[in-house]
């Protein structure tokens, strides 16, 4: 059978899911936060990590973006007992970070059981949401027209560019030479006002075109967020984007 790692903060919760699995056979390993797990998957890797997705500190963002960074990464299945936290679908990010599978709690034995076995099966039919898309597929929210100066970066590789314009799930980015290599970062969007910007703790190039580039916005501190709506509104209103 295959080694698992739980990684969530509720230690009723991963006493039952280490219970479950391993009455299947399966060896199994756990941790109450992402730095622990990462921590301890480095010491002992397993064929499959099972992390939540909220967390104190570290969260299960940081577990799939650190397994973006290795090169035979383990199935990753994310779960949480939430639909949308904020702005934005915890289920379509973790899918566009490289999650395989998401479950959403509460969820039965059988459906984690064959969800295991389904990711330890292979790929086929995998719900892969990490692949560029062509400019119209991102058109949830009307774009806003905006003119503002951008940073991006992932601490490695740093850009600079002109944000065209913005919605509440993302931004056009224009940049002549945006590295290809960068795909996940984090965006600081100046605003009109001196000293003020709008910080993405975690965004994800979605398409490609030209001198431009669409970026999806995976994660903001609340704060943010309610920035980034105050200068959706004032854009609606016609006026400049405020700080």
């Amino acid at each position: 059978m295959s080694r698992i790692l739980i990684i969530d903060d509720e230690l009723s919760l991963r006493r039952v899911l280490r219970s479950i699995l391993e009455r299947a056979g399966h060896t199994v390993l756990d941790a109450p936060n992402a730095g622990e797990g990462m921590a301890l998957w480095r010491r002992e890797p397993t064929d499959v990590v099972v992390t939540d997705i909220f967390m104190p500190d570290k969260d299960g963002i940081h577990v799939l973006t650190e397994m973006k960074r290795i090169a035979t990464k383990p199935k990753i299945i994310v779960m949480s007992g939430g639909g949308q936290r904020g702005l934005f679908d915890w289920k379509a990010n973790a899918l566009a970070l490289g999650a395989d599978r998401v479950l959403v709690k509460p969820f039965d034995p059988p459906t984690l059981l064959s969800t295991i076995q389904e990711v330890l099966a292979g790929d086929a039919g995998r719900q892969d949401a990490v692949h560029l898309l062509r400019p119209t597929d991102q058109r949830k929210f009307q774009r806003m027209p905006v003119s503002l100066p951008v940073y991006f970066g992932d601490g490695v590789l740093n850009q600079s560019g002109m944000v065209l314009d913005i919605s509440r799930e993302g931004c056009r980015i224009r940049c002549p030479h945006v590295e290809p290599e960068l795909k996940y970062f984090q965006v600081e969007i100046r605003l009109n006002e001196p000293q003020e910007a709008l910080t993405v703790e975690l965004a994800v190039r979605r398409w490609s075109r030209n001198a431009d580039f669409g970026v999806e916005f995976i994660r903001m501190e609340p704060d943010q967020q309610a920035r980034l709506l105050s200068v959706i509104r004032r854009c609606e209103e016609g006026a400049s984007p405020p700080n």
